[in-house]
């Protein structure tokens, strides 16, 4: 059998060496469909499936979130985590940690270095498992109020900064111009649990040290959720048994604690690198596989037609074989396993190409604004499910071609007789109609996303970012505290504002379409009983300067803008959107109304003095929402970015020169227009569209080259017709469009069932598509446009071929 086998792989090198075109052309589009599907697997890999560095036993990590009214996956408070910490049951371990890696400034007596920390609970590296490179990870110890500061540093650090020197572990460094201990380092790779990279990490309680806007009534203020739950499941428990514990302590939680829990419960789910939402990435992942399976299935239908073609150039060696005594199943075995050989060769290629095709997916991403940890690698599960797929295409490719092959009609055949073989060519036709099917489907899907992205960027968002460039600074980075870093913040927008070509510069806490939302404390209003239900009204909050709408180009509709004298100790002052305004009083005219303020520090009266124009700042494309925005001087916050609008843009290199300039120790976080960070959202559109128009050009050019070999195939056949007809007078014309009607016909075939299965397959993108109907006229109007002129110039050139037959060499031929 072995002996038989190799037999057949030999036998099959030497055929596909004679064909070198059809070898190429066969293995760049198996390369290309296969390359495609291990890139995207690689990425759904590395997200759902490899686990992530230094974790023990990561099956039982569990996440935690917060619902509000039994739905959504948010942060929790800290009061909340010690509660449930102390008396859950089916956990051995509940950690807390805050999510976002802050920005931090590193100095051991060099030049100080910005690095990403992240404060977290001391019992997170003991609940992951994590064993140190050096030194010690923290305990219970490290993370009580008033502890020592102490740090932990990532593997990559100490071997960056440190070149690995034992001696880093108790070693004081300032982080952001405080001292703290290094009392270990993580093993190499560790990121925790999520999609982001920290450099260090600090205990829960010294959060301080990473950002210094956290004070301790962030730890007592069962209000201020600011923290991302985890867990360890005790041996023998289940996900969905955590869960309903977690449920059921939070009813308790909302009994207690009525007035801050109210509607808030918590769920439990898998571990992921996206905390809560492991589900709709999958979910988004499946789509990119959906997109990248079809490229794959038009590969094969065109090679599964061009194996047919070929069969038909081997039927006297089929046939001689048949004479002398091959069993059929003996044929069909050789003519699959030459198949197998073809596909092994675009399966070595696809894997290749895996890696130039990651870079050019990751190249389509938008600036990040903090550090993502996702090793994209060619690993033992890519290159199984690379194998895999391509067996499963070469056999269900080569099945086909390989039984009707090995049915030749064999006197005929044995003669070099040219027989017509209407299977062969019904086959082949079949396939080409399957292909443009196929195509199809994936060209309007590119079309869709396509749509979509155009109609994302017609939306009027309520605000101009054109010339808007944002340069993000942490004041805490050098030691600033709350007088001297506003004063600071103060003399660099004066700055700022007076360069050339300047027209505004703003602070913001938050930027609009940046995909995060922000909330500083609740709203309430004597008399008025909010909606649903709630103790107060909820909003999404934001912390500005005077001269951010002016800076954005959003004019207020009623009041005014904050001044310098809303200082810490004026008044409170509050700007709310049209929105917010009718949702609390069903009116925009309430300049001058007042709410009861709690947030970080103690409770207070604060007014409104001005009303904002409703803007889509949170989410493109879907309703507004409440918004309110409170003056920076009256809530400190030292991570802010700086809003900078002129009149042609290309400030950010000017605006980094004077940071070094007026302090040079304080590091620019990050620095782009506005017009990249509003992009953040648009990534799932971006990454789908690109991957379905790029590839969708690819199989637009199999489709073309299948119709036009079925063409040719077809005025090969029809020599001795197309002289009948032309010695009979038919005019040229009359056989140009004979000719092309096959094309035609086939490829309206394939039209028709194309988009069938298109508008069946566009529901699943209903979410992506920002209003763009699924049944979009232009984008499946568009696509089939395209293919039908493909088709009549796939079809022109073997036409034209046929018009110029000579009637009488046409009529000698047999």
């Amino acid at each position: 059998m072995f002996d038989t086998a190799w037999q057949d792989v030999r036998y099959g090198l030497r055929l596909l060496r004679r064909s070198p075109l059809f070898t190429a052309t066969a293995a760049l589009s198996l390369a290309i469909g296969i390359g495609a599907n291990t890139t995207i697997f690689s990425v759904a890999t590395a997200i759902l499936l490899r686990p992530l560095p230094g974790l023990a036993d990561p099956a039982r990590l569990v996440d935690i979130g917060r619902t509000t009214n039994g739905s959504g996956f948010d942060t929790a408070t800290y009061p909340n985590y010690k509660d449930l910490r102390e008396r859950v049951t089916t956990l051995s371990e509940l950690y807390a940690y805050r999510g976002e890696p802050q920005a931090i400034s590193l100095s051991d007596g060099a030049e100080a270095e910005r690095i990403y920390g992240m404060p977290v609970s001391g019992n997170y590296f003991r609940a992951l498992g994590a064993v140190p490179a050096a030194g010690r990870l923290f305990t219970d110890d490290d993370d009580r109020e008033n502890g020592a500061p102490v740090v932990v540093i990532s593997y990559e650090l100490w071997q960056r900064r440190f070149a690995g020197a034992p001696d880093t572990v108790g070693r004081t460094v300032s982080f952001n111009a405080g001292p703290v201990t290094i009392i270990g380092v993580t093993p190499p790779g560790f990121q925790g649990t999520t999609i982001l990279r920290s450099d260090a990490w600090v205990p829960l309680n010294l959060a301080a040290l990473a950002s210094p806007r956290f004070g301790r009534d962030m730890f007592t203020n069962r209000r201020a959720s600011w923290i991302i739950l985890g867990g360890r499941l005790k041996d023998g428990v289940t996900i969905a048994r955590a869960d309903a514990e977690l449920r059921s302590l939070g009813q308790t939680l909302e009994r207690e604690y009525p007035e801050a829990n109210r509607g808030r419960g918590y769920r439990v789910t898998k571990s992921g690198v996206v905390p809560g939402r492991t589900d709709a990435v999958a979910g988004f992942l499946g789509v990119l596989l959906a997109i990248v399976a079809l490229v794959l299935l038009a590969a094969c239908v065109n090679i599964a037609g061009m194996l047919v073609a070929r069969a038909t150039s081997r039927r006297r060696e089929i046939a001689v074989r048949l004479a002398i005594g091959a069993n059929r199943g003996r044929l069909v075995r050789q003519l699959i396993t030459e198949t197998l050989v073809l596909f092994v060769a675009g399966c070595a290629l696809g894997l290749v190409l895996t890696q130039w095709l990651t870079g050019l997916l990751l190249a389509v991403l938008p600036t990040l604004p903090v550090p993502v940890g996702m090793d994209f690698v060619v690993d033992w599960r890519v290159t199984a499910f690379a194998v895999t797929i391509s067996l499963v295409a070469a056999v269900l490719s080569g099945l086909a071609p390989a039984l009707q092959a090995s049915r030749p009609e064999l006197v005929p055949a044995l003669k070099s007789e040219e027989v017509t073989r209407a299977g062969h060519f019904r086959l082949r036709s079949a396939f080409i109609v399957a292909q443009v099917t196929v195509s199809l489907v994936l060209v309007i899907a590119g079309g869709l996303f396509v749509r979509a992205l155009g109609r994302a960027a017609s939306i009027d968002p309520g605000f101009d970012q054109t010339n808007v460039e944002v340069v993000m600074l942490d004041l805490s980075l050098s030691g600033y505290r709350e007088p001297d870093a506003l004063a600071f913040a103060d003399r660099l927008r004066d700055r700022v504002s007076a360069m050339p070509g300047v027209r505004h510069a703003a602070y913001a806490a938050d930027l609009p379409l940046d995909g995060g939302r922000m909330g500083f404390g609740t709203l309430r209003v004597p008399g008025l009983q909010p909606p649903n239900g709630e103790d107060s009204f909820r909003a999404d909050w934001n912390i500005v300067s005077p001269g951010y709408f002016a800076a954005l180009r959003m004019p207020l509709v009623r009041g005014r803008d904050f001044t310098e004298q809303d200082a810490a100790a004026a008044p409170g002052a509050i700007i709310i959107n049209e929105t917010m305004a009718r949702s609390v009083w069903q009116t925009t005219d309430v300049v001058g109304r007042q709410f009861d303020y709690r947030g970080f520090g103690p409770a207070r009266t604060i007014t409104v003095v001005g009303i904002a124009p409703d803007a889509q700042v949170d989410t493109l494309g879907e309703r507004v929402r409440p918004m309110v925005y409170i003056p920076l001087k009256q809530n400190f916050m030292s991570r802010v970015s700086l809003v900078v609008k002129s009149d042609a843009g290309g400030m950010i290199p000017k605006v980094r020169a004077l940071v070094r300039e007026l302090n040079p120790s304080l590091p620019v976080t990050s620095a782009m227009p506005l017009e990249e960070v509003t992009a953040l959202m648009l990534i799932p559109q971006r990454i789908a569209g690109a991957v379905a128009a790029t590839l969708g050009v690819v199989v637009l050019l199999l489709a073309a080259i299948g119709i036009y070999g079925v063409t040719s195939y077809s005025v090969n056949r029809r020599t001795r017709e197309i002289g009948i007809r032309m010695a009979l007078g038919a005019d040229r014309g009359k056989v140009l469009r004979l000719v092309i009607q096959q094309g035609a016909l086939l490829t309206g075939a394939g039209i028709v069932l194309g988009l069938a299965l298109g508008a069946a397959g566009a529901q699943l993108l209903r979410s992506l598509l920002f209003g763009v109907s699924t049944l979009d006229p232009i984008a499946f109007g568009g696509a089939a446009l395209l293919f039908a002129i493909v088709a009549i110039a796939a079809s022109y050139l073997p036409a034209r071929r046929a018009t110029e037959v000579d009637p009488m060499l046409a009529l000698r031929a047999e």
